[in-house]
């Protein structure tokens, strides 16, 4: 009999993640205002793997533990760029290129586009 994948923690997700985003940023970005993003990205990718995993018994193994191939997504860009506005309004647009390694302008043009992908619906 196999045995199952055990899920990792939400400890263990956080660590991959904000060792991910660490890595682009240096000590570029206070590390509280770092710790922050990662706390949002890992919360929302922890719930969304704790949900995969209990309802695809078939896919427990990919969702036992975080994939940082899917860190790449719109969403996470989203979830970073709300959090710096809310946390530094004035800096918002620095931290987040400097944490999602794009330019000022490209964080520019993907919150218009997000904002014209909402205002479809």
């Amino acid at each position: 009999m196999t045995k199952m994948p055990t899920m990792d923690s939400k400890e263990q997700f956080f660590k991959i993640i904000s060792t991910y985003y660490s890595n682009i940023t240096g000590d570029k970005i206070p590390k509280a205002f770092l710790t922050g993003m990662c706390v949002q990205i890992t919360d929302y990718y922890y719930d969304q793997y704790t949900r995969s995993y209990m309802h695809n018994p078939k896919s427990k193994k990919r969702y036992s533990t975080f994939d940082l191939k899917d860190i790449d997504h719109p969403y996470t860009f989203e979830i970073a760029i709300k959090y710096f506005k809310k946390t530094d309004p004035n800096q918002y647009l620095h931290y987040a290129a400097l944490a999602l390694d794009m330019t000022e302008s490209d964080i520019k043009d993907f919150e218009k586009s997000r904002e014209d992908f909402y205002n479809m619906f």
